[in-house]
């Protein structure tokens, strides 16, 4: 008998057991359904299902939307290059976008082509046209002229400057402020360079000049794209961060998963899906590192602007490539294998016109690479398109992923053309894939069986033996269900360890790193020039680190604790014996510290029952209810130990009480929970990692105890503690 006739008489014994299950006979095979409390329990709910993953598409292509609709026009629009905010306040209402007609000359790359009048900003040359009908073309030098009347201010005030094409000077009332590359009348005079920057305006000033030099002879596209945005310093330098922080989380994001299944793909050399959405991911990293913010310029500054444009170009031809062929292998019934071969003989042309073309000849060409991504985007949904309609497992969520990226590269697409204002969105479409993703193998590896195949095994032997044999069987299916349930709480432990473990490090391990980045940044640049405020810097960053370790070895601990695989050493203890223990080991350190400290309770009778504990482990939690306590308690106040036990339940209470400032009513439901920090939430003795009660608390449950907290009736908290006693014959009875 084979394990699929094995697992069907499983399910039809306990179908039968409880007299919900119809088997008839059809051309003398069985066939049936296995109804349970009326309903199919086998049967896939894909109806609903399918609409909950159209709401999430439609949710995500609302987000995406809403990135790439064209902005609201601003409050301010500068008219005949003059911009009048003189009523704006930055400081209420927040930064100003610099759109609008800016006075315009034009020296075009032919001898002799000039012209002069008043151009929208931002806008590519030649998707614009002047204000009197002159169409221009996208290679020349254009000087941008604008006339900016504001309030004084004490402060400065900060212009940030997006990438232009593709090199460009700005003047702040005549005086050169700033540059990127160098700026040149013909294209031999003329070095391109692309990187985001801010100018620094003197606020005290109630007008200001701006002149903005572009020349561009290098790439398909010349002008201003994205619009400039003038603020306070403040204001500038918080947008600059929020747009590279975001940048790096991404970029991050896509190494790390990228990395991971470069992995997956060592271990396991045959599944080649991961070592291709792996590529996809490193690709889509790597292009994203030389737009936007430009993350590469900044870590590699000798890193030329030809250079970024082959690795934009590549990635954008190479990452496709690879996310075609990460679906073709997951679908190949679906998706030919003809069409992986045409799509990567394309593509490696493509590249290849990347590594050996001018920037610009291969720049003209860009919508070959657009149709090359378009054409197998819709090779790749027609093939999802038809895994849908044939029930493969996981299609709704691949169309759904492939669906949410296809979006936002045609959003790129209308972007980069000038055809919208928005943003580069690609990344984060491929996040979204990736998440779908994640949800499908999620779902592939936490469901035993959602539907049942169409039972084709013959059952005439049944008929014979079956009520024999009907005991045995579901004996045997009770043992397994009960084995299955204890597999799947060990494994949800495991996994909700693992979950928990990882969003703790990405939450609480970020701001430490970024202070040690700010101090590492301020040494490399000389800010910080004095030895002695070096070494003061130094001795900062390595309690930092040592915090970090602190954190992490408590994070390690939580993990293994709540997953239970940590050891114990249980030992039986009088608690007379533990009560003077701890009484010595506290009283002097406390009483050094102005701190009255005491053990109260049980009496002699009582004192000598015992309890089962590892020392260990309870010495962590005692220190950490003190140190607490100690950290709370002014110097005249005192600290008590009250043991009671109760020997109806067979129980021992010890309350740790203090006269310090309390606990907040609001804290106290939460004061357990792990990185929970508050000004007075007595959490954690390990320099405020956020872990201590949490710690404490899962090793008193090992215990089969309790922890809680309340606040005491004359100021002052009590955290009590609750564990069973236990006697010799107890615990020999529990080790029988």
């Amino acid at each position: 008998m084979n394990i699929r006739t094995r697992t069907y008489e499983l399910i039809i014994l306990k179908a039968l057991t409880e007299n919900q299950c119809g088997i008839t006979m059809r051309g003398g095979k069985f066939s049936g359904e296995i109804v349970m409390n009326g309903k199919k329990t086998y049967t896939i709910r894909w109806k609903i299902s399918l609409i909950l993953l159209i709401g999430v598409l439609v949710c995500f292509l609302g987000s995406i939307l809403g990135c790439t609709m064209k902005r609201e026009a601003p409050a301010y629009q500068a008219k005949g290059g003059v911009l009048d905010i003189r009523d704006h306040s930055f400081d209420k209402g927040g930064t100003v976008p610099l759109d609008g007609e800016w006075r315009f000359e034009w020296f075009g790359a032919k001898a002799g082509e000039k012209a002069e009048g008043f151009i929208p900003v931002p806008g590519t040359w030649g998707a614009t046209a002047l204000k009197d009908g002159t169409r221009l073309s996208d290679h020349g030098r254009g000087i941008y002229r604008l006339t900016i009347l504001h309030r004084a201010t004490d402060g400065y005030l900060a212009v940030r400057l997006p990438n232009l094409s593709t090199a460009y000077n700005l003047y702040v009332n005549g005086d050169l402020q700033l540059s990127r590359g160098v700026v040149g009348g013909e294209r031999k005079l003329t070095t391109p360079y692309q990187l985001p920057a801010i100018a620094y305006l003197d606020g005290q000033e109630e007008k200001t000049e701006l002149t903005l030099e572009v020349a561009n002879y290098h790439h398909r596209t010349g002008g201003i794209r994205t619009g400039l945005v003038m603020g306070t310093l403040s204001q500038i330098h918080a947008l600059r961060f929020n747009l590279q922080s975001q940048e790096l989380v991404v970029f991050g994001a896509l190494l790390i998963i990228g990395v991971y299944h470069l992995g997956l793909f060592v271990l396991r050399r045959q599944e080649w899906s991961n070592l291709f959405l792996a590529l996809l991911c490193i690709g889509v990293a790597c292009r994203m590192g030389v737009i936007g913010e430009g993350m590469f310029p900044h870590w590699i500054p000798s890193l030329t602007w030809t250079f970024e444009m082959r690795i934009e170009y590549m990635a954008f031809a190479l990452s496709t490539l690879f996310g075609f062929a990460y679906y073709q292998r997951m679908y190949s019934q679906e998706i030919s294998v003809r069409w992986l071969k045409l799509g990567a003989a394309v593509g490696i042309v493509l590249a290849l016109g990347c590594l050996t073309l001018p920037v610009l000849q291969f720049s003209r060409f860009l919508a070959a690479y657009q149709i090359y991504v378009i054409g197998l985007s819709a090779v790749t949904l027609f093939g999802l398109a038809l895994a849908l309609i044939r029930r493969r497992e996981g299609a709704r969520l691949a169309i759904l992923g492939a669906g949410g990226l296809v979006l936002t590269i045609v959003n790129d697409i209308f972007f980069y053309n000038g055809w919208m204002e928005s943003v580069n969105l690609v990344s984060f479409g491929l996040l979204f894939l990736i998440l779908m993703n994640a949800f499908a193998i999620s779902l592939r590896t936490s469901r035993t069986h959602d539907r049942a195949e169409q039972m084709s095994v013959e059952l005439t032997e049944w008929n014979h033996y079956l009520e024999d044999r009907i005991a045995k069987r579901t004996e045997e299916l009770q043992n397994s269900y009960e084995e299955l349930a204890e597999s799947k709480l060990g494994l949800e432990r495991m996994e909700q360890s693992r979950r928990q473990l990882i969003s703790n490090i990405s939450h609480d391990l970020r701001t430490p790193i970024t202070l040690l980045q700010g101090y590492l940044e301020a040494l490399r640049d000389g800010i910080i020039a004095d030895p002695q405020q070096k070494d003061k810097t130094l001795k900062l960053m390595l309690t930092k680190v040592e915090g970090l370790n602190g954190m992490i070895q408590d994070l390690f601990d939580l993990s293994m604790l709540e997953s239970r695989r940590i050891r114990m050493n249980f030992e039986l203890a009088a608690i007379r014996d533990w009560r003077e223990r701890l009484r010595l080991e506290y009283e002097q350190e406390l009483q050094e510290k102005g701190i009255a400290f005491g053990c109260i309770g049980p009496n002699e009778e009582e004192a000598l029952e015992t309890v089962l504990v590892d020392e260990h482990r309870m010495d962590r939690v005692f220190a950490n209810l003190i140190y607490n306590a100690v950290r709370h308690t002014p110097r005249g106040g005192s600290i008590t130990l009250r043991f009671a036990v109760d020997s109806k339940s067979r129980q021992v209470r010890i309350d740790v009480i203090d006269t310090g400032t309390g606990i907040l009513e609001s804290d106290l439901p939460f004061i357990f929970e792990r990185f929970y920090k508050n000004s007075k939430s007595r959490h954690s003795s390990s320099g405020g990692s956020g872990l201590g009660l949490s710690i404490a608390r899962e090793i008193v449950e090992m215990h089969q105890g309790s922890l809680f907290a309340e606040n005491g009736t004359n100021g002052g908290s009590v955290f009590t503690i609750t564990l069973p006693l236990f006697s010799e014959e107890d615990r020999k009875t529990i080790s029988s």
